[in-house]
């Protein structure tokens, strides 16, 4: 068994984001007590306004933009550009995170097709002990004259040559040691309110309702129905504390799942550009 605790994906440094900029778990209090911002921006591009941090600093560029004092059109200007660095810094999360997920999976699949090939390899040598087996069987039997001697050949040839072609047909138990001490899968599995692994905007996003294309449940609900539905079903408690634990031995199917499960996660957080853009426009306006 081939062991691999190397995490090369996880970032070689720790972040630390700006506590004025962290998402406020309720925006409707503000929103009723400021109705400036209301006519100008949707609910949407509002709450993503909240996940960047940069809620307050739209209600302060609609003030400037209504004051008549001589410097606040450069005022406005100025808290223009902070709001769009911000949403960079934002970008840049979501980029990170996306290529950590990226990098998980593409490393869990490599493994996988490793395992893979080895059994391939294995199937094949099995394949050919049976044919060539079986070939030799049966010039045996014709070489032989003695009746008896022919029935026990032939039984025993046939056994053997069926035996090997049997282990070809069973699936490997080869498996590797595979560990994830930052598991990206961990959080949305087990739905925590606020999350050690992902940036703050990220984890807004995915956890509030209004951002999935329903609004019923959030995005790391509905990604988590989907992994039980259809990765999961019928999964061991055994296999869950695989996949969202530290890590185990992994056999090639099952890296084969995590990889998928991280994919469906990866395209879930790109997603997340699509709001970015909505309020960017909304800046340019």
């Amino acid at each position: 068994m081939v062991s691999l605790s190397d995490n090369y994906c996880a970032p070689s440094i720790q972040y630390k984001y700006d506590a004025a900029y962290l998402p406020q778990p309720n925006i409707e209090s503000i929103l009723q007590a400021d109705t400036s911002l209301t006519p100008r921006y949707s609910q949407h591009d509002l709450l993503l306004a909240n996940a960047t941090g940069v809620l307050p600093l739209l209600r302060e560029l609609i003030n400037l933009e209504r004051s008549t004092q001589p410097d606040a059109r450069l005022e406005s200007i100025n808290k223009r550009q902070q709001i769009l660095n911000r949403l960079l810094l934002a970008s840049t999360q979501i980029s990170g995170l996306a290529a950590e997920l990226d990098c998980e999976g593409e490393r869990a699949d490599q493994i996988a097709t490793y395992l893979d090939q080895r059994d391939t390899q294995r199937i094949r040598r099995l394949t050919i002990l049976s044919v060539v087996l079986g070939a030799a069987t049966t010039v045996a039997t014709t070489l032989i004259r003695s009746v008896d001697a022919t029935k026990v050949v032939g039984v025993s040839g046939g056994v053997i040559s069926a035996g090997f072609g049997g282990l070809a047909a069973f699936s490997s138990n080869r498996s590797v040691e595979f560990k994830h001490e930052r598991n990206l899968l961990t959080d949305i599995w087990y739905q925590p309110k606020q999350s050690s692994v992902y940036p703050p905007i990220v984890w807004y996003v995915l956890n509030e309702k209004l951002f999935s294309n329903i609004g019923q449940h959030s995005i790391s609900h509905n990604i988590r129905q989907r992994w039980q539905d259809y990765v999961l079903n019928g999964a061991s408690k055994e296999q869950q504390d695989l996949y969202f634990g530290k890590g185990g031995n992994y056999q090639a199917d099952d890296l084969h799942n995590r990889a998928n499960m991280l994919n469906q996660l990866q395209s879930s957080v790109r997603s997340i550009y699509q709001d970015l853009q909505s309020l960017v426009l909304m800046l340019a306006n």
